[in-house]
């Protein structure tokens, strides 16, 4: 009876594990549908598109006359389609020729996937625009002379991945069958280095998980280490450097463990965002802070000068602002004085002053 029981028990408990699993997969899946359908536009709600003719009305400019000389080169658009409307769309080219009239190229069919094309370069400055006959064309990507357009643009990483559904993660053994590479011998001297990983643990699978290491020795044998539970919140864990070729990688047993943030050797993993780094993110601030992804109101724009050796010094600036141009010279100012400096331009209260009598004194009369 108890051994039913039990049984009864495990399967239950393996059932509920499959379908959590289930579960995550789906909602990461869903998840990642919305993201990626958020990185298509259709040409009608573009704004790099402007108006044109009844027959043309989505216009593309690539260059204008205004552009001078850069106007002569190659212009070239590329746009990959998602989908069609009904009956399809086209395209053609508008530019102006060397006596300044106008030339319209013969309507082309846009097709699913990349279409492109390049309108050769010419020795006298002109307009090229691409002009489309619909509105409704979908694409996923598009560019105009390399640039690419910020209508549309990469789908931002999730703010947490499970192990099973991160692609950092390679196939192990049975009982570890996600597998963290570290580094291999293939690398040379860098796989003497530490190796170091770290992951946020948001949730973890009933029962728990663990993690262990593996590495190769010196005399090229393998080395697995003791299990280690992982805990909830920040885990990790480095091995050491050593002074001569080898691999090494962290074996996990369960893929339904949940985190939203992993890095190995210091690099981020793509399976999550990476985490905010507040700061000052104006490049024209004296604090700014080129790691920093968030800012957080801390910039210190330019605002004087902050060299006490310049004129224009300005006790009260935090941040200079280029404005320092002379020179302090300290000295006597007043030309009356004997000892007068012409180079002075700031009195330090040296002069000293001749008398009718020939004495000398530190005032004027």
């Amino acid at each position: 009876m108890n051994l039913i029981s039990t049984n009864n028990e495990s399967l239950t408990g393996v059932l509920l594990k499959k379908f959590k699993t289930l579960t995550l997969l789906v909602l990461f899946a869903a998840s990642t549908f919305n993201v990626s359908a958020q990185t298509t536009s259709t040409i009608s709600a573009c704004s790099d598109f402007t108006s044109g003719p009844a027959a043309w009305p989505y216009v593309l400019t690539a260059t204008t006359i205004a552009d001078g000389a850069a106007s002569q080169g190659a212009q070239t658009f590329t746009m990959n389609v998602t989908s069609l409307p009904t009956g399809g769309a086209n395209f053609r080219v508008f530019k102006t020729t060397a006596n300044g009239s106008s030339f319209f190229g013969n309507p082309i069919a846009l097709t699913l996937g990349s279409n492109s094309i390049t309108v050769a370069a010419v020795s006298f400055d002109r307009a090229v625009k691409f002009q489309f006959s619909d509105g409704d064309v979908e694409f996923d990507a598009l560019s105009v002379n390399g640039v690419s357009s910020a209508c549309t643009s990469p789908p931002p990483a999730p703010s947490t991945s499970i192990i099973s559904a991160c692609s950092d993660f390679v196939s192990g053994p049975a009982a570890w069958p996600y597998v963290l590479v570290a580094t291999t011998i293939g690398d040379g001297v860098a796989s003497q280095g530490a190796q170091t990983f770290t992951m946020n643990v948001t949730s973890l699978p009933t029962g728990g998980a663990n993690f262990r290491v593996f590495k190769t020795t010196a005399n090229g044998s393998s080395f697995f280490g003791n299990p280690i539970a992982l805990t909830l919140g920040s885990n990790s864990i480095t091995v050491a450097a050593v002074s001569f070729d080898r691999a090494v990688k962290f074996q996990f047993s369960d893929g339904d463990v949940v985190f939203d943030a992993l890095s190995l050797n210091g690099v981020n993993s793509s399976c999550v965002a990476a985490p905010a780094v507040p700061g000052c993110t104006d490049a024209t601030a004296c604090n700014y802070n080129a790691n920093a992804t968030t800012d957080d109101g801390s910039c210190i724009l330019p605002d004087g000068c902050t060299d006490p050796l310049y004129l224009e010094y300005d006790a009260t600036a935090l941040c200079d602002d280029g404005s320092c141009a002379t020179l302090t010279v300290s000295g006597c100012t007043d030309n009356n004085a004997c000892n007068y400096d012409v180079s002075a331009n700031v009195s330090d209260t040296s002069c000293v002053y001749l008398t009718a009598d020939g004495s000398i004194r530190t005032q004027p009369n």
